[in-house]
């Protein structure tokens, strides 16, 4: 009866384990979809310089370039995420918890690893 009992127990924690996900999937959770707008839509799936689109400028066709973020130091990561964004800036506030910024910074410095 004890190990029917255990069995029992035991299946029924697999079960519901099942629903948890690991740091590294919850990061690219992050990362793709903080707040509802994701990370990658400017960054790009490995956090490299991307061009957001073109505007004029004096007459020439200029890229508008989203900056690399793959070899940014935690300290400017944590600020930009965190600093009032003024009416000229496209980075959103994500209103991240300190935990999220690691997290998220974790992540993005294994893009450098590939």
């Amino acid at each position: 009866m004890k190990i029917i009992l255990w069995m029992f127990l035991f299946l029924i924690s697999n079960l519901f384990s099942a629903d948890f996900i690991t740091p590294k999937e919850y990061a690219k959770m992050l990362y793709e979809n903080p707040r509802g707008i994701s990370c990658k839509k400017c960054h790009g799936v490995d956090g490299s310089e991307q061009i957001l689109g073109y505007y004029l400028k004096k007459g020439v066709k200029t890229a508008y370039k989203i900056p690399s973020i793959q070899n940014i130091s935690f300290e400017d990561f944590k600020k930009s995420l965190n600093e009032i964004k003024n009416a000229k800036s496209i980075m959103p506030n994500y209103s991240l918890t300190d935990e999220e910024i690691v997290s998220l910074y974790n992540y993005i410095k294994q893009f450098n690893k590939k």
